[in-house]
């Protein structure tokens, strides 16, 4: 998991990630593996694209390779220059979706679900497979019934650019899943991927863990309008009288103040357990019209001095 913050402003883009990558080991555990990852790539003179969630995917022989490993390589395509943004968002959700054998990672995990089931003793009732995802019913060895659901883990990418007419457009792609268009043409505003959940309560005043609460689901049927009202809670922040610094400011404070959180808080209180999966240096990188793409900060490789 990681963090990847984008701000459109009048002046410019600008894209800021984190350096942290976690992985699970064999035993299941999600451990952190490196501090040095890249997350921003830039794929022409004027797009940037930001991963986050899952970091590796066995490829064509079975070998796990690096999401970035993708995203350089379909970089390369010259073509991309003659693309708008959204059709860059549109054929790179292609591209990965083609490089993802998640369908046979939804088998992987299916079995695993199985081997676990009977190593705690316990026997598997069903085992639904959906389109991306899994429902299961197990009995465990006391008798109880266990329900649950189990997502595949999907890459998430952060899109964002010109385009030749001078207009913006930033998408969010998730693999598998869907495209979402964050904004349109000359809209201004703010949008993150990974691990945002202090990002959403800083910025719109609660996380979306909220909207899985019993008290929440129930107040929602009863006031359809409820969700319109917690947009009341959202800072009002000017995005289209904000400076390239400025948005450089923000995007920075949102990722240290996550840090932050992460290195004292184990979690919350109905989801106790957690890694601090946000961690390392900070890249960013500007979009500007006129200018194309520069890097205000990255990582450089260099001799250690910390040994």
């Amino acid at each position: 998991m990681t963090l990847i913050i984008n701000v459109t402003t009048p002046d410019g883009i600008i894209m800021a990630s984190d350096s942290r990558q976690s992985q699970r080991n064999i035993k299941q555990i999600t451990r952190i593996s490196t501090n040095t990852a890249d997350k921003l790539f830039q794929v022409n003179d004027r797009v940037i694209v930001g991963t986050a969630g899952l970091a590796f995917f066995p490829n064509e022989k079975g070998m796990p390779t690096n999401v970035s490993k993708h995203i350089n390589e379909f970089s390369k395509d010259s073509d991309l220059e003659k693309l708008t943004v959204k059709e860059i968002a549109y054929k790179l959700h292609d591209y990965i979706n083609m490089k993802y054998p998640w369908e046979k990672q939804l088998d992987l995990s299916a079995q695993q679900l199985k081997i676990e089931a009977q190593q705690k003793g316990a026997q598997v009732l069903s085992i639904e497979k959906l389109e991306d995802s899994i429902e299961f019913k197990i009995k465990q060895a006391n008798g109880r019934i266990e329900e649950g659901h189990l997502d595949i883990e999907a890459v998430d990418i952060l899109v964002s650019g010109y385009n030749d007419d001078g207009t913006t457009q930033t998408y969010e792609i998730r693999c598998p899943g869907e495209i979402t268009l964050e904004r349109d043409i000359d809209e201004y505003g703010s949008t993150w991927v990974g691990q945002g959940d202090v990002v959403s309560r800083i910025i719109l005043g609660y996380d979306s863990k909220m909207l899985n609460m019993p008290a929440f689901e129930r107040m929602s049927k009863q006031n359809k309008d409820l969700l319109n009202q917690l947009h009341g809670l959202e800072y009002n922040i000017q995005w289209g009288l904000m400076t390239l610094q400025d948005a450089i400011n923000l995007a920075v404070f949102l990722i240290k103040s996550t840090k932050m959180i992460q290195r004292y808080a184990d979690g919350i209180n109905m989801d106790i357990g957690d890694v601090q999966n946000v961690g390392g240096p900070i890249d960013i990188a500007v979009i500007r019209l006129d200018e194309g793409v520069e890097w205000i900060n990255k990582k450089q490789l260099h001799y250690p001095n910390d040994f």
